[in-house]
């Protein structure tokens, strides 16, 4: 029988645990199940879910991601998988392969599983999101107790981690950010890794190539796979963890540590490049997508402040902590603060100040002076390493500015350190109980100590802030659902919607100022509404940004009026409006002018916020006015549009067909600051053209030739410093039997004008 080199020795020695635990080990797995019932338990009363119906969402946002997650999972539950739909971005479909989703495939599966049993994609979604409680709070409670940390603090240490406040916060809207299981098991392999015993161990005896196969290996390969699967996101902050150890253990000279530490991470490397295969293979083949590459920039407002770790959550159950992190909040980050959800809680804040107490300890020599377990050692160093990567300015921004700026939002790395900080908790808290058995009626007095830090712990960690408003969520989704089982009823199975306005897809609009024709959507999903209800329609949002299929987005700029004939003549059969997504100044204009040119009043949704209107007898008014040809040229013009895109020098000026186009290309110039000056406009072809400039915008319209390929309309600054080039569009010329209406001139677009060009000297 074959035996390992080494027996496997608890991390600490035995004389370092503060509990002895002789019961039976059959014990330990039953308390885990009963973790896992306890978190979810306490979450839905953490959430009132009495109040819920779980075939509905529990969240139905109009601000957040939540309905992109959804419709994910309808993707998933109705036959297909995640990155591709027939029934979104029609008529080609869509594909999400540009989104490095695979990473989270250890999740989307187990979301596939849970479709086997119902074709409801809220009841998956709101399944899945209750599942994360007791996935985290098991994983936790499994890798402190293999610590040699007692049951019973284990188990409130647990708890608590899986009833953050960022697990909260996360919610249906961040839904696999809210499935961080995997981060207790990244955990364990650091500290494994700095304990010496190195995360493989190779047996004495048996076949050359399975002496390696020991338990040890196994089960660190094991981990590394769940790591790579779970979470794109968990998987990087492993990564850089880990060779954070991998560091540490070469400072301290233990090489093979050091190695073993390298194979790990390579193991979780490869296992996230099988995962997200798909895409690397896909834009291998099509090319990078500018429009969702990340900037280092934009991301640095993603970091993570030591405040945002100690101080209370906001809008937290207690009124003095609460007004504190308050008037922080309001002063340092008055706008959208995703980081200031990362508080560990006070449980977690007291572990980590000890932690932190370790660590200013070692600097200094002192160390011995606090008695520090080499457990407590090994995990602020933990903390410490997961805090310089992710706080505001700290490693992460080189890793964004020198190796990819996918990966944003370094403050979700605080989960990382809530769970060394909940850990070194869980030992305070079995020292303390270690003290109080020794006294009359010990026993009693740990266990209501214990009990009174999880009440405190649970009071503090969660909110009436995070509990969503079920009632107005589920009239606003019945009212979407009652809507698009009425179109369903008027329009034939099969039939295409095309949706106003215009809205990127995925991840929307930046935010926008005011005063534009279109409001910003954010980041928000609203366009989804009617998919998500659906059976039988196509709808035309959902194409993904920057690729070929979305033909939309060159109809951002153009008229409504021009864009309801060209889509029309590409084949769709009803307009789906929601007039929330103009500014309070157009939706009255924008329904004006749609009767006017449809002659008919739309159908209104119960809630009154969404429009429908059936396109099929305008449709056959269009062909009866129009010729046939004019009708295809048309068609052609909208589903293989002209494009125009920001170059280095100019707008460059796009034509996927093999012919050159005829065209009106249209933009306005301004100098930078409504300054005075000119600027040389030179277009295909060879004529130049000096715009003068006189403090204010200038409208510049020109019939051009597009040839095939690409082509630039050269911008160059004369005597301003800079301008702009807004609104740059490209009309072909097949649009020019409907560009004579009187109404168009004042019209709204079909979607929020593009970001401007820059060009300087």
């Amino acid at each position: 029988m074959s035996t390992l080199v080494e027996e496997p020795p608890p991390l600490d020695p035995p004389a370092d645990r503060p509990v002895v635990d002789a019961s039976p080990r059959w014990q330990t797995p039953l308390a885990a199940l009963g973790v896992g019932v306890a978190s979810v338990v306490i979450a839905a009363w953490a959430l009132k879910l009495w109040r819920a119906d779980l075939a509905l969402p529990l969240r139905y946002s109009p601000i957040d991601d939540t309905k992109f997650y959804l419709a994910l999972v309808k993707n998933i539950v109705s036959g297909g998988w995640w990155p591709h739909t027939a029934a979104l971005g029609a008529p080609y479909g869509s594909q999400l392969l540009d989104f490095p989703q695979g990473g989270d495939n250890l999740n989307l599966a187990l979301i596939w599983g849970l479709g086997r049993f119902t074709g409801n994609a809220a009841l998956v979604t709101n399944l899945f999101y209750l599942l994360t409680f007791p996935l985290a709070s098991i994983s936790c409670f499994a890798v402190i107790r293999s610590l040699g940390v007692s049951r019973s603090a284990a188990a409130v240490s647990a708890l608590l981690f899986s009833l953050l406040t960022y697990h909260f916060f996360r919610g249906e809207s961040h839904l696999l950010l809210s499935a961080y299981y995997a981060v207790p098991l990244a955990c364990y392999l650091f500290l494994r890794l700095l304990d010496g015993r190195g995360l493989f161990a190779r047996r004495a005896s048996g076949p050359r190539l399975l002496r390696w196969c020991s338990g040890r290996s196994l089960s660190t390969v094991l981990i590394c796979v769940v790591i790579g699967s779970e979470s794109l996101y968990y998987a990087t902050f492993a990564a850089v963890l880990l060779v954070g150890g991998v560091l540490g253990a070469l400072l301290t000279r233990r090489s093979l540590a050091a190695v073993g530490g390298l194979v790990a991470v390579a193991l979780i490397a490869l296992t996230l490049g099988l995962n997200l295969a798909p895409t690397l293979v896909y834009q291998a083949r099509h090319g990078t997508n500018s429009q969702v590459v990340r900037s280092a920039a934009q991301d640095e407002a993603h970091g993570l402040k030591l405040t945002n770790l100690v101080l209370p959550q906001p809008n937290g159950r207690l009124g003095p902590l609460n007004r504190v992190s308050g008037r922080y909040d309001n002063a340092v980050s008055p706008g959208y603060c995703e980081a200031c959800y990362a508080s560990l809680g006070t449980v977690g804040t007291i572990g980590f100040g000890w932690l932190a107490l370790c660590a200013l300890a070692a600097l200094v020599g002192a160390l011995g002076a606090l008695g520090a377990r080499p457990l407590v050692r090994r995990a602020s160093a933990g903390v410490l390493i997961a805090f310089a990567v992710a706080s505001l300015g700290g490693i992460s921004s080189l890793l964004e500015f020198f190796v990819t700026p996918d990966i944003r939002g370094w403050n979700r790395m605080s989960v990382f350190i809530a769970f060394f900080s909940l850990l070194a908790a869980a030992i305070l808290l079995d020292l303390v109980g270690v003290r109080l058995r020794r006294r009359r009626g010990g026993a009693v007095l740990a266990a209501g100590a214990l009990l009174a830090v999880l009440a405190f712990g649970v009071f503090d960690q969660t909110s009436n802030y995070f509990v969503p408003d079920y009632t107005a969520d589920a009239a606003e989704y019945r009212s979407d659902a009652a809507f698009v089982k009425t179109i369903q009823s008027v329009l034939p199975a099969g039939a295409l919607v095309f949706q106003l306005p215009y809205v990127p897809y995925p991840e929307g609009y930046p935010q926008t100022v005011d005063n534009e024709p279109v409001t910003s959507y954010s980041t928000s999903y609203e366009q989804l509404r009617g998919y998500l209800h659906s059976t039988t329609l196509g709808w035309s949002y959902g194409a993904m940004k920057g690729r070929a299929d979305d033909w939309p987005a060159q109809l951002s700029t153009k008229p409504v009026e021009l864009a309801v004939p060209a889509a029309v003549a590409a084949g769709f059969d009803g307009l789906w409006v929601e007039p929330s997504g103009y500014s309070a100044t157009r939706d009255t204009q924008l329904e004006n002018s749609l009767e006017a040119l449809l002659g008919q009043q739309p159908m209104v949704s119960q809630q009154g916020d969404l429009w429908f209107f059936d396109l099929r007898p305008y449709a056959r008014t269009l062909l009866a006015t129009h010729s046939a040809a004019q009708v295809a040229a048309l068609r052609a013009a909208t589903l293989t549009p002209l494009r125009t895109s920001c170059g280095a020098t100019g707008v460059t000026l796009t034509n996927p067909a093999p012919v050159a186009h005829a065209a009106i290309f249209s933009f306005v110039l301004q100098a930078e600051g409504n300054g005075r000056g000119t600027a040389d406009v030179s277009y295909p072809g060879g004529h130049t053209a000096t715009i003068v400039l006189q403090g204010g915008p200038v409208l510049i319209r020109r019939r051009v030739t597009v040839p095939p390929g690409t082509s630039s309309v050269t911008i160059a600054p004369g005597l301003a410093h800079a301008v702009d080039a807004r609104q740059a569009t490209l009309l072909d010329a097949a649009f020019a039997p409907w560009e004579t209406s009187a109404q168009i001139a004042q019209a709204p677009p079909s979607g929020l004008v593009p970001p401007p060009c820059v060009y300087s000297h």
